[in-house]
């Protein structure tokens, strides 16, 4: 037979009384909860019954323990102690489930200041307006800027629009074509306003700060660039107007430079014609003439390529001088025009100032330039050499280039011509 409360032994009935004691405490824990929860206190009444009913039990348990424990005038007492403990089971585990389930909801439930730290971990200024004009929420990135803007806490809509209107100079620089503000430590903020109506019909105006210091920094970046361009554009302009005449120059001392070299070696073949005056000599003599004319008149194409070079070697060979070559000659194609057009002057200077029947071409190529220096074995000349038409066009041509032209006259008359590899054309 099941023993009861009163025939059980001390040590369970004193086990029974504290575990009825923590049940006691752990349904005021339960109608504490409740009481600070809105949704929960529908429930608090029940719970409330529970704890009185548990509390008063444990009260009659420990009564029991000092005054009537050889006494059996109560039914509580006659109960099996196997009942009190499934009763003391069942109230733990349904305090326990109402107490984990409150906490769950509770934890997945916004706490009263959860929006105001959201606001605050924002990057952007915010705050709302009621109908008046009082704020009703602002966050700390909008406090901050609102200090910066008045130098104080803004009250209302009012002083707001009076701060954006006229900022504080020595903390913020406003942007009048960007309708930006730049504060004091380089970031740059632009206001927008919104109304917000409820579906209960209030009203409220939201101010929202957005940070634009990147987009800012690329527009006055962009601006600069800008105006660069337009400067560009006007320069180009200007040059633009000036290619024609650059270019009818340019045209102009080419046909200078051939007109004078063709005359110089006509006159030079007309005279080995008439000391020789060899038949051979007069078709040749009577050809170059007519190529002199035919340039006169206009009617001849520039001279290119192996054109010019092998009109070089022709040359050469009438005027009766032979060309010796020396070191490098590893050029590009446009540097090898303009030496034959400047071998071309040299034949005829070297036979008509210095008699001479060798030209000695000295080729070389440095880091930074192509050298070539040109030397005959003819008379020694004068120091002072003035440069004729034909020197002066070939000096010319050579610093349109990038590069130098140098006479030497002081032992033996040479020219030194220096081109950079990184050549204008």
């Amino acid at each position: 037979m099941i023993k009861t409360f009163e025939n059980c032994s001390p040590e369970y009935q004193i086990t029974i009384v504290w575990f009825f004691i923590f049940l006691t405490l752990l349904c005021m824990i339960l109608a504490i909860y409740e009481g600070t929860g809105k949704r929960e206190r529908k429930m608090l009444l029940p719970d409330s019954v529970l704890l009185i009913v548990i509390f008063l039990i444990t009260a009659v348990l420990c009564v029991w323990q000092r005054a009537f424990y050889e006494e059996d005038s109560m039914i509580l007492f006659k109960i099996p102690y196997v009942i009190l403990i499934v009763i003391g089971i069942g109230v733990f585990l349904y305090v326990g489930l109402k107490i984990f389930g409150i906490y769950k909801y509770r934890k997945s439930c916004l706490r009263e200041n959860a929006v105001q730290e959201s606001l605050d971990n924002l990057p952007s200024g915010i705050v709302f307006f009621d109908g008046n004009g009082m704020p009703k929420l602002m966050n700390r990135k909008m406090y901050q800027i609102c200090q910066n803007l008045a130098g104080r806490d803004i009250q209302n809509i009012t002083e707001l629009e009076e701060a954006l209107g006229h900022p504080l100079k020595e903390n913020v620089f406003y942007d009048v074509d960007l309708k930006v503000y730049c504060l004091a430590d380089g970031s740059v903020w632009k206001f927008s306003e919104k109304e917000i109506i409820t579906t209960a019909g209030d009203r409220f105006f939201q101010v929202l700060a957005s940070e634009v210091s990147e987009l800012y920094r690329n527009k006055v970046l962009l601006k600069e660039e800008n105006q660069k361009l337009q400067e560009m554009s006007v320069a180009m302009k200007e040059l633009s107007k000036n290619v024609i005449t650059l270019t009818r120059e340019e045209e102009m001392l080419s046909m200078k430079m051939r007109v004078h070299d063709n005359l110089g070696y006509s006159v030079l073949a007309a005279q080995r014609m008439l000391l020789r005056e060899s038949e051979a000599d007069r078709d040749v003599f009577l050809s170059q003439w007519k190529q002199t004319l035919d340039l006169l008149n206009k009617d001849n194409e520039s001279v290119k390529g192996e054109q010019l070079h092998r009109q070089v070697q022709e040359r050469a060979e009438i005027l009766g001088v032979k060309i010796i070559y020396t070191g490098e000659q590893i050029w590009e194609s446009h540097i090898f025009e303009l030496m034959d057009i400047i071998l071309l002057e040299a034949l005829s200077n070297c036979v008509r100032h210095a008699g001479a029947s060798e030209l000695y071409v000295k080729c070389s190529s440095g880091e930074q330039e192509w050298i070539m220096v040109i030397t005959d074995n003819g008379q020694t000349t004068e120091k002072d050499v003035k440069e004729g038409g034909g020197l002066s066009g070939i000096r010319k041509r050579v610093e349109q280039c990038g590069g130098t032209l140098r006479i030497c006259a002081e032992s033996k008359f040479s020219i030194i011509v220096k081109i950079p590899k990184e050549v204008r054309r």
